[in-house]
């Protein structure tokens, strides 16, 4: 063989290096651009099991916190059935002392005694008198057995409460009974658009 041909050969040799050279840089970039993809898709994965747990966590404390809101209500207002049989016991003793008695009744003074010590302890535990003489009708607080008309108020007003009402730690458990002074109108005064919306019997 002779030299001019060996030229040519080792050109050959270098071109076919360089093509696989550039083959193996091919598959190189592509597996690393598989590795990125994948590497890609489980940081997205991660990232919403993240926020998941955030929200199942979030989800947990409201919970958590909404049973605490509602065994607290529950302890607060555990003893209102309790106190609402009471009342009977308050409404008598009450009636008893305003029945006439001599000056310095043994008994009288014991039956006062008594009635004050149950009223501090169901006050105690969160009992409040709704006692409105002289104040003006709430309907969410009161309750109207007898309505009459006078010249001296100008607004429904309470001239005397048959039974007293009562509340537990704000909580409505007996509305007062009341008598209800309506403000008296003259005739020619009562336009329809003044009508107070009180039904008359």
């Amino acid at each position: 063989m002779s030299q001019e041909n060996k030229p040519p050969d080792d050109d050959a040799g270098v071109s076919k290096s360089a093509s696989g050279d550039s083959e193996a840089a091919l598959e190189t970039n592509a597996a690393d651009e598989a590795i990125q993809e994948e590497l890609a898709k489980l940081q997205q994965e991660v990232g919403n099991l993240k926020e998941l747990y955030l929200r199942k966590l979030s989800d947990f404390d409201n919970y958590r916190k909404r049973q605490e809101k509602e065994m607290l209500e529950f302890q607060r207002f555990a003893n209102t059935g309790l106190m609402r049989e009471c009342l009977p016991v308050l409404d008598n003793m009450e009636r008893a002392l305003e029945a006439p008695g001599g000056d310095g009744d043994g008994l009288r003074q014991g039956v006062e005694l008594v009635l004050k010590q149950f009223k501090d302890v169901l006050a105690k535990h969160g009992l409040e008198e709704v006692n409105p003489a002289g104040q003006l009708f709430d309907p969410a607080h009161h309750e109207a057995i007898q309505r009459t008309e006078s010249t001296e108020v100008h607004e429904p007003t309470v001239t005397q409460v048959l039974q007293k009402g009562y509340l537990v730690r704000g909580r409505l458990i007996r509305p007062a009974l009341v008598v209800v002074a309506m403000p008296a109108a003259a005739p020619e005064a009562m336009a329809p658009e003044q009508d107070t919306g009180w039904s008359h019997g």
